[in-house]
């Protein structure tokens, strides 16, 4: 078995023990079936993780606190991914792998053409399941900083968050390249929903500093075409290359 990974949002010291949480409880003792003493890491999304002792105690699992240490698998590149929602398992793929690839941010969007209707408190339990994924994919990547899920936003200001730094909008009729672009530390990456983004709202990311580019000649679905913008600015100006 590969080492366990724990986000607990908690303040660890060393030579303490703490009581997960229910869900962590539930994964490590009726999931994974692991047994007292087993060793695991723990980590609190700030930076730092945590060697562990697992103790189980009924449905409780207990951490005893071994050891901490300051270490982190993030990009030098910082990449905010714009993100419109989409239907289906499929936002839920784009946000597991896009942290998976070194996300910092990632902005659920509504578009015109977006087709999942998310009425308030329908939105606030996304929001709450998008959160969970991206610690588990946390979890599986060996990052220990949490990306940041923001909440639900509407496509102007979305587009109006994105400050400093360079601005990609996918457009599969664009004749430029990420490539011809100059590098930039920071990136703020734009990407629509299954029917794409309408002319009208290019044209108002364009006014607002983004660039169009095209990734080669054939047409991604939305959550591949965020895993492929992302894939390339880690190779051309992060660490993948």
């Amino acid at each position: 078995m590969k080492s366990v990974r724990i986000y607990q949002a908690d303040s660890f010291q060393v030579g303490k023990s703490f009581q997960l949480d229910k869900f962590a409880s539930h994964h490590l003792i009726k999931v994974l079936r692991l047994k007292s003493n087993y060793t695991f890491t723990l980590f609190d999304g700030k930076g730092t993780e945590f060697s562990a002792t697992l103790e189980v105690a009924g449905k409780h699992a207990i951490a005893h606190v071994l050891s901490s240490t300051e270490t982190s698998a993030e990009s030098n590149l910082k990449t905010h991914l714009l993100q419109a929602i989409s239907k289906g398992d499929r936002m839920d793929f784009a946000i597991q792998k896009s942290i998976e690839l070194g996300v910092t941010s990632i902005t659920p969007i509504i578009t015109e053409r977006t087709v999942v209707n998310l009425k308030e408190d329908r939105g606030a339990k996304k929001l709450l399941h998008w959160s969970a994924i991206a610690i588990g994919a946390c979890e599986q990547s060996g990052r220990n900083f949490l990306p940041k899920i923001n909440p639900i936003c509407n496509y102007s200001d979305a587009i109006n968050s994105a400050t400093d730094g360079i601005k990609l909008l996918l457009d599969p009729l664009s004749n430029n390249s990420i490539q011809s672009l100059t590098a930039d530390k920071n990136v703020y990456i734009l990407i629509g929903p299954e029917g794409g983004l309408s002319d009208k709202e290019i044209e108002l990311a364009k006014d607002q500093g983004f660039h169009g580019v095209r990734l080669g000649p054939r047409i991604l679905r939305t959550e591949t075409a965020a895993l492929a913008a992302i894939t390339s600015v880690q190779l051309l100006w992060g660490d993948l290359g």
